[in-house]
């Protein structure tokens, strides 16, 4: 019989809540429910039958009601997606039909998923299409199935995945059982791929051997079409303990109030025979279900049987729940005790008796698979040690005497692992699980950075150099080593229906080893909350003492209009974006703000950092400055902990107002409050060096350096203020070292040009600034590029430069200091001081290098310099050399 797509939800909706029924009350609730519709009941208690024992046998609820109507996707070969060609098909799955296609810009060859057109009109289940779309895009690693695009062509839904050549796991296992040495490299790819999905905060749910493919490059992990984000659920979130509980850790689901959520406390969703005792039970399941899946799979290519049989669902129910599977020696005796020790502890049905962490798997796979190679045998003493591998809660039971309630694991012997403290910490950018939603990871990542830099007894890394590693495929001990830093934090963003929830793990750097897990949820409007409270878990982790106004900054979080917040952090996300336009576009996202919510500080501090990025570029300081420090000075009257306020307000006290107390006091106290805030940094070194205090200056550019090692903007900016201070090896040897990480970066080769025109190295210096004008046509670059090569006596070239740049300067606003510093290499004194008149008459924002830079020196003879030095808040330094 065919089914309407309609009819369909119809029956789904009440099945899955007759689902969560004693088969007692579902006569009643079906009664009521289907009110006298004797064909909707039949086909409602027809899947009930079906189910047997509330849960799906080996097939997923929506490929056994696929059967009830006729809705694959009419697509055949030479058929187009957008842009992919269909070439063959290749089987149908539980929500979807997969096709063999071609990606015909690049002529690859890809798989593509499309979501049946029966239930594509199903919210819940477009939800869940999409929601393996965010899972398999989280997750960046060689034993994952890499997802290359998402889709929609005329009302078709479809993923675009990797291609893999090879057989699934289940077709091998037709076979019989496997050689002992694959199933242990099957094993320990599937662990490694879990691993990675739990540290994203990602449970996959449907481990089984039809969802792994063997390919020549390993075992890839495949279908997360009903995996979830770890998530607490108000009260009921987990208790935090000192153990590690990556992927251990109990969550449970929000209970579905409406048609748009995708699961439900009670909804069992995966393939039964494989699943962990609490997801049969229809409880909720975090990741050591995952891992008693895993070895359900590990048991099977081992012993070529299924760990839990039966004739029905019933049969199998009872298994997974009461039963232990005999051991995997009892028919392969050849298997090592430890293999199976191994698998033992992963089908344990007490979860803290199980495996707690996917990376403690992989070390004794590792581990086992090296004594295996190298003796044929693990020897007794590591036998006894991976029983003995546990997470920080099961030692500090078995040491204070606790016993395990399985009798087997009983006062295991444990060694507790001594540790270096952590000093350092890197937070990598979270990864985005929502639909275009990336600027809402973004600012959880910045906020939970400024909230930690706010530890003074904790180095954080700034922002600019962790937003390399966005997608990185790297190691977690290489990142670490990079970032000069003793732990790495990395987490997953989500928000869905007004809730925003955040998984954060803190992770040693020297080792990969997590130290500590968990996960938040909260209301929209708590956001700022709850950053702070992931903030104060992580401080306890890294067992830092926190001052009492950080313990303030951290316990206060002021609730927020979930819409106006999301207007501000799109608008800081275009400011980040620093192009003209984006700026624009983000000072509307804030004068909205403002227009409704004028108590928003974060709007008026957004507005501050817009117009400061747009003054000297594309508009007159004159017009920019002011609106930027009344901005600037609202905010921080309406809270004075916003450490990028007084960043703003100080630049602006520095460039724009030449008031230099003022500019240190503001800039102090951003540095206090975040001392991530490298370019912060990087102008009160500005402001030292123009107040001859070149000392401090190199102090914090260094800092800047240490805070920041793999951002380029810290290396071109810390070269400048290097030639401020006359240190000119320094400054080469700071621009060659960002270079070699960054070598197309223009600014920071014009920087070095100009510091080898400082020490006579003027070949060199001509030919970097030659290369920097080749990358970028800035009219900064090219004044420096007419500075150095009037100092090399290149005069006529120079002024060929200088004419082009006074040409443009008249249609549109370039700094008079720039151009006023190429007369000065020149020898035109009188011109000179002209353009250096217009300078502070515009009140440009370069005229505080007035009194430090090099290049003016010849300038600094002039009676005029000193007069203009005074202006503009500055005394003549007399210890300089002219």
């Amino acid at each position: 019989m065919k089914v309407s797509p309609e009819r369909w939800q119809q029956v789904s909706r009440i099945y899955e809540a007759a689902a969560e029924l004693d088969v007692a009350s579902r006569s009643a609730f079906l009664s009521q429910r289907c009110a006298g519709d004797d064909a909707l009941r039949h086909e409602v208690e027809s899947l009930l039958r079906q189910d047997g024992a509330e849960v799906v046998l080996d097939t997923p609820l929506w490929s056994m009601a696929a059967a009830l109507f006729d809705d694959i996707p009419a697509l055949r070969p030479g058929a187009r997606l957008g842009p992919y060609r269909i070439d063959a098909h290749l089987g149908d799955g539980g929500m979807g039909t997969v096709f063999r296609g071609t990606d015909t810009r690049l002529d690859r060859r890809v798989a593509i998923k499309v979501l049946r057109a029966g239930v594509g009109g199903d919210p819940q289940i477009r939800a869940r299409f999409a929601r393996e779309a965010r899972a398999i895009a989280a997750l960046t690693h060689p034993n994952i199935c890499t997802l290359y695009d998402v889709g929609c062509d005329d009302g078709i839904d479809y993923l675009v995945m990797e291609h893999l050549e090879g057989e699934t796991l289940a077709a091998r296992l037709t076979h019989g059982p496997l050689p002992l040495q694959a199933a242990l490299a099957i094993a320990t790819d599937i662990a490694a791929a879990l691993a990675h999905a739990h540290r994203v905060g990602i449970i996959h749910r449907d481990l089984k051997p039809a969802n792994i493919m063997l390919t020549g490059d390993g075992a890839k992990l495949l279908d997360f079409g009903i995996a979830k984000l770890r998530a607490s659920a108000g009260v009921r979130r987990q208790e935090d303990t000192d153990a590690p509980a990556l992927e251990g850790t109990s969550r449970s689901e929000p209970v579905a109030t409406d048609a748009s959520n995708t699961t439900r406390d009670g909804t069992i969703v995966g393939t039964m025979r494989y699943m962990a005792p609490e997801q049969v039970a229809g409880r909720d399941t975090d990741a050591r279900g995952d891992l008693f899946s895993f070895g359900v799979v590990f048991y099977e290519m081992l012993t070529g049987r299924r760990a839990f049989d039966g004739e029905d669902a019933g049969s199998i129910r009872a298994a997974v729940l009461d039963r232990e599977p005999p051991s995997v020696r009892a028919s392969q005796a050849q298997v090592p005790a430890a293999v199976d020790d191994l698998v033992r502890r992963c089908l344990i049905k007490d979860l803290d008796g199980r495996w707690q962490l996917a990376t403690d798997v992989v070390r004794a796979l590792k581990q086992v698979t090296r004594e295996i190679e190298h003796t044929g045998e693990p020897s007794r003493l590591s036998r006894l040690s991976r029983r003995g591998v546990a997470t920080a809660a099961i030692a500090a039971a078995v040491a204070s005497g606790a016993w395990i309630a399985n009798e087997k694991w009983r006062a295991l012997p444990t060694v507790a692992p001594t540790y270096t403290p952590v000093r350092a910490v890197a937070v990598l950018p979270l990864k985005n699980l929502s639909v275009d939603q990336e600027y809402l990871a973004d600012a959880v990542t910045e906020q939970l950075i400024a909230d930690l830099a706010g530890i003074h007894s904790l180095r954080v890394v700034s922002r600019t150099s962790t937003s390399h590693y966005r997608d990185t495929r790297q190691p977690v001990p290489e990142i670490a080593r990079a970032l000069q830093v003793d732990a790495i934090i990395e987490g997953a963003v989500m928000h869905t229906n007004d809730k925003v929830q955040v998984s954060a793990s803190l992770i040693r750097g020297t080792t990969g080893e997590v130290i500590w897990t968990q996960s938040f949820e909260r209301d929209s409007s708590d956001l700022l909350a709850l950053q702070r409270e992931i903030a104060r878990a992580i401080t306890s982790k890294v067992h830092v003492t926190l001052t009492p106004e950080a313990q303030v900054r951290l316990a206060g979080a002021r609730p927020v209009n979930p819409e106006m917040h999301r207007l501000v952090l799109l608008g800081r996300h275009e400011v980040a974006k620093a192009t003209e336009a984006s700026l624009r576009k983000a000072i509307g996202y804030f004068d909205d703000v403002i227009s409704k919510a004028p108590d928003n500080a974060l709007a008026h501090m957004g507005l501050a950092e817009a117009y400061i990025e747009l003054s000297g570029f594309y508009m007159h300081p004159r017009q920019a400055m002011p609106r930027a420090k009344r901005a600037a000075q609202t905010a921080l009257a309406l809270d004075g902990s916003l450490a990028d306020a007084h960043a703003a307000l100080g630049y602006v006290h520095l460039v724009y107002d030449w008031d230099g107390p003022s500019a240190e006091k503001e800039l102090v106290r951003a540095l206090d409050l975040n001392s991530t805030l490298a370019m912060a940094r990087l102008n009160y070194a500005a402001y030292l060096a123009s107040q001859n205090r070149h000392s401090d200056a190199v102090t914090q550019i260094r800092t800047a350096v240490n805070l920041d090692p793999v951002s380029i903007r810290t290396y071109s900016f810390g070269t400048l203020f290097l030639l401020f201070a006359r240190r000119y090896d320094e400054a080469i040897d700071l621009a060659q070292k960002g270079l070699e990480f960054e070598p197309a970066s223009a600014f920071t080769k014009a920087f070095l040009g100009a510091a080898y025109s400082s020490v006579g190295r003027h070949r060199d210096a001509v030919d970097e600034l030659r290369a920097a004008v080749e990358l970028d046509h800035s009219l900064t670059i090219r004044a420096l590029q007419a500075h150095v090569l009037a100092s090399a006596g290149r005069h006529e070239e120079a002024r060929v430069v200088l004419r082009e740049l006074e040409d443009e300067a008249r249609t549109r606003y370039f700094c008079p200091y720039e151009v006023a510093t190429v007369y000065v290499s020149l020898g035109d004194q009188d011109t000179a001081a002209a353009w250096f008149r217009k300078g502070i008459e515009d009140r440009a924002d370069c005229m505080p290098w007035l009194g430090v830079e090099p290049w003016i020196a010849p300038f600094r003879r002039d009676p005029r310099y000193e007069r203009m030095l005074k202006e503009i808040g500055l005394t003549p330094l007399t210890d300089i050399a002219h």
